[in-house]
């Protein structure tokens, strides 16, 4: 598996490309994705909590992961990698790439391009798998975000539950959810999802 991580060397934090990348491999083979994966990430060293996220595109089958810098970072020791977030987070997002890579997903927007209520059912299942695998999440969390895109309602919850518990998911489910919840109907947010990635 190759995996590419930029900045190297970084300059800002005390973060370690060869590291991160070697987390990234060890994760990308959790969650089952080919053994010859190409897999490049991009770490904005100069985003830092609360300013967190990160996005997950495939382009010519090359997985490319773009996040802040704030998602790997130690709490208790700022400016430096805090490895089980980073597990954490990176199997998040390569859960969300191998969804990309099947052809479940092949009529999926580039991330910058999903709504809020996409994102978020979306992000439940990667969540519901990671848990499965071992990985800590947290799950009220998870509910609330979830809650606040597609409705504090019973036909929400329901949802909730099926997309928590599914092992595969198509972007047609994701899809059926947010139209379910009436997601769909809900004006767009004022601010791009990917506003920081393009300041």
């Amino acid at each position: 598996m190759t995996v590419t991580v930029r900045p190297d060397p970084f300059t800002l934090i005390a973060y370690d490309a060869a590291e991160i990348a070697a987390i990234v491999a060890a994760t990308a083979e959790r969650v089952g994705l080919p053994a010859d994966q190409a897999i490049e990430v991009e770490v904005d060293e100069e985003l830092f909590a609360p300013i967190v996220g990160h996005l997950t595109d495939v382009v010519d089958g090359v997985v490319k992961i773009w996040i802040s810098g704030g998602n790997l970072e130690d709490s208790r020791r700022p400016r430096n990698l805090a490895p089980e977030q980073a597990r954490r987070d990176f199997t998040l997002a390569l859960l969300r790439a191998k969804d990309r890579l099947s052809a479940g997903f092949a009529d999926a927007p580039e991330d910058a391009g999903l709504t809020r209520g996409e994102r978020a059912a979306w992000d439940v299942s990667a969540n519901g798998r990671a848990e499965r695998l071992g990985v800590a999440v947290r799950r009220p969390a998870q509910r609330y975000d979830y809650r606040l895109q597609l409705g504090f309602t019973d036909v929400a919850d329901a949802a909730f539950e099926r997309l928590w518990a599914a092992d595969e998911i198509t972007w047609a489910d994701i899809r059926a959810v947010c139209v379910e919840t009436g997601a769909d109907e809900r004006s767009a947010s004022k601010i791009p999802v990917d506003i920081l990635r393009r300041r």
